[in-house]
């Protein structure tokens, strides 16, 4: 979360609680005046929220003991004695997470802490987690319990007080935990000047951050060569998945041509695809919610969270991990909560179809009888790894396939596109040449052969046919296009429209 922040006042272990059927999560033990206490509220939220990834909980437990240790310090302690302390001593906080502790001209610390500068990224993320914890604090009725009520303010050193300070300083009106950090540009421009942050007066947000709008269509010259040369591993090997990288190649075609996000393929199940034996290669391809639908498993009449709870695993919106975790936005589906796949190109549905055999009857057994090998549970995801982490030597072989590890084959492919060709292939949103430039290029593709809209809502599944717009705008090279068409037009039906109208040189 922070590079270099040594804990003082607190400690984080990896324990097994009560109610979590022995998965371990982070818990909070805080030095009080009282010796090392476990932190019980925060293990009991934790607990109220099982369903969250380990990083989700690692983050509020560090974010909590944060706050404590910066709550012990010396020159802290005065501002909770003052008559109004909480706004005080939140924005405190968060400006030494963000600028460090270390005065930059003197080089000394009166917190002792000596916490490097971090992101506005993390020190929002650290300041959420905390008004977070707040929030279920109110809404559980802590706020007024006996277990608070004689705690005094002027010292934060045991768990009560702590919660006191807390939840009294959600209720102050108009407490604003992270309005002064909302703008970045100012910021920066602050860091980089090396000059104390002003913590009253901060204009709006101008946080540049990832959307869908900022995002172009791939080029459509270099579909061809990406798919001809990009994923080629062997050229050589007369062995499929030796010469090429079939798992990224086939969710590259899902991506470029059926407009799938990012993320919605390493969802997919292995029965979520209906292939094609007759040589038509129209196979089908359903995306289906990741905890609410039902298995479409012979025999399995439950839902998806079921099935995979009954494993040991769960849903992959709800990972235990970065690497299994994956985003899902809420697709148009039907009543089954099914959303189907609908191939832009025959080429690209007869590839996949063909892929698909491959990889299910051939490629893929191999890799879970390593994953059960090694003793994981047997997961359904179609896609899975066939990789080893190079820092830890960890195989991740057979394990569900990440979505790091697509972006970054994405890269590759990339490069070995610019070695073959001799080219250079500007990266990055503004140019398309992202995996995300493929949804851009599936749906520019349809509004520009002029599909209806509501079709267009439907291929993309999107619930308002308004949310299309950032993928159908026109490409400057069709404005152009059409302009010269209307130039044209408008020079045969009005020629003497300016006649005589000019000015003498």
């Amino acid at each position: 979360m922070m590079n270099s922040t040594t804990p003082q006042f607190h400690t984080i272990l990896n324990q097994e609680v009560e109610y979590m059927n022995g998965l371990l999560i982070p818990v909070l033990y805080l030095n009080t005046v009282d010796g090392i206490k476990r932190m019980e509220s925060l293990v009991n939220y934790s607990i109220a929220n099982s369903d969250k990834s380990i990083s989700w909980h690692r983050t509020r437990v560090r974010a909590i003991g944060l706050f404590y240790d910066f709550c012990q310090c010396e020159c802290n302690i005065s501002i909770l004695k003052g008559s109004a302390p909480h706004r005080t001593i939140f924005r405190s906080f968060s400006n030494s997470l963000l600028m460090g502790t270390i005065d930059i001209k003197s080089g000394l610390d009166s917190t002792k802490l000596y916490w490097p500068p971090s992101s506005i990224a993390v020190t929002k993320r650290v300041c959420s987690a905390i008004t977070d914890f707040i929030s279920y604090l109110n809404d559980e009725g802590i706020s007024n319990s006996t277990f608070l009520k004689t705690e005094s303010l002027t010292t934060l050193n045991n768990e009560p007080a702590s919660l006191k300070f807390l939840i009294q300083a959600i209720i102050i009106k108009k407490l604003s935990f992270l309005g002064h950090l909302s703008s970045a540009s100012k910021l920066a421009k602050k860091l980089q000047d090396q000059k104390h942050l002003e913590i009253i007066k901060h204009s709006s947000s101008t946080v540049t951050t990832w959307s869908a709008e900022s995002a172009k269509r791939f080029p459509k010259d270099l579909i061809g060569p990406l798919f001809k040369y990009g994923f080629i591993l062997d050229d050589k090997s007369e062995i499929p998945h030796e010469r090429e990288d079939i798992t990224a190649k086939m969710i590259t075609l899902l991506l470029f041509f059926s407009g799938t996000r990012n993320s919605e393929p390493l969802h997919l199940w292995f029965n979520d695809v209906t292939p094609d034996y007759s040589g038509s290669g129209l196979c089908q391809v359903h995306l289906r919610h990741p905890s609410d639908a039902k298995t479409f498993i012979i025999g399995e009449d439950k839902l998806r969270s079921q099935y995979l709870a009954e494993r040991g695993l769960m849903p992959r919106t709800k990972g235990p991990s970065k690497s299994y975790k994956v985003g899902w936005k809420n697709l148009l589906t039907d009543k089954s909560l099914t959303a189907p796949v609908f191939f832009l190109h025959s080429n690209a549905q007869f590839l996949f179809n063909q892929m698909y055999i491959y990889y299910l009857t051939v490629f893929r057994p191999n890799l879970i009888e390593v994953n059960r090998n090694l003793g994981r549970p047997e997961h359904p995801f179609l896609f899975v790894s066939n990789g080893v982490n190079r820092a830890t030597g960890e195989s991740y072989i057979g394990s569900p396939y990440s979505l790091s590890a697509y972006k970054k084959a994405f890269t590759r492919a990339l490069d070995r596109v610019e070695n073959i060709l001799d080219i250079v292939i500007p990266r990055g949103l503004e140019y398309g040449t992202v995996p995300h430039g493929g949804r851009h290029f599936f749906a520019g593709s349809l509004a520009d052969m002029g599909i209806q809209p509501k079709i267009i809502q439907k291929c993309l599944r999107q619930r308002s046919v308004l949310s299309q717009g950032a993928y159908t705008a026109p490409t400057f090279q069709r404005i152009q296009d059409s302009l010269n068409q209307a130039k044209q037009s408008m020079d045969n039906t009005m020629p003497a429209l300016l006649d005589n109208v000019g000015i003498t040189l």
